[in-house]
């Protein structure tokens, strides 16, 4: 009697055949997710920014109030925004950000009109609340954040660099004079420090950022 066991091994193996390429293009297709670079942050990254500090410290910065043990160059550009915020004009601020080869990190997008963006951080049209606000963050003492490395820089206000844990009763007066009680319970409850305004400037006298949140 005739059989077609040909036949159907023929098409037995086609199948087998078509099942394994399909096997191995998902398996292709799998491994091309799996190997999908990921971008890592840019230096520029407000999560990256040099001097900007955070819980993670093994140990607390020194703090000082004594603007004359700056380095000359720190000194010039804190006097800069001083000056700049005391006009009461805020477009004198445009030549202090300049004065750096990167402007500095103030939450902004690419390209952003620094002088608008600054004024958009302020309550009142003219931008003259922001400008308060740094004379009084630039009044508070600073902190001496990871000297002797590349992210070495001077943080004011100082308490941006400490947990409130470990502020002192002194030190919690200074914070109050920027902050309110019930401002410092809800930082608290988020990152356990002040997230207030806080501006940073290196070492060379390169305004780093000028970030207010989380």
């Amino acid at each position: 009697m005739r059989t077609d066991r040909p036949a159907t091994f023929a098409i037995t193996m086609l199948a087998s055949a078509a099942l394994i390429i399909c096997l191995a293009s998902g398996a292709v297709a799998a491994n091309r997710v799996q190997t999908v670079p990921i971008e890592p942050p840019t230096r520029d990254s407000e999560t990256d920014l040099p001097g900007l500090p955070g819980l993670g410290a093994d140990t607390l910065p020194t703090v000082s109030k004594n603007i004359a043990a700056l380095p000359e160059a720190v000194r010039r550009t804190r006097t800069a925004i001083i000056e700049a915020a005391q006009s009461g004009n805020i477009d004198a601020m445009l030549p202090v950000i300049e004065q750096s080869e990167f402007p500095p990190a103030m939450g902004q997008d690419q390209e952003t009109d620094l002088i608008a963006h600054l004024r958009s951080l302020s309550g009142d049209p003219d931008g003259r609340e922001i400008l308060a606000i740094l004379l009084e963050v630039l009044d508070a003492g600073y902190a001496h954040v990871e000297p002797g490395t590349s992210r070495e820089a001077y943080v004011w206000p100082y308490f941006a660099a400490i947990p409130f844990a470990e502020l002192t009763p002194e030190q919690e007066v200074d914070l109050f004079r920027i902050i309110t009680p019930a401002d410092k319970e809800d930082m608290a409850g988020h990152a356990g420090q002040y997230t207030f305004f806080r501006l940073g400037i290196g070492p060379d006298g390169t305004w780093y950022f000028l970030l207010s949140g989380d």
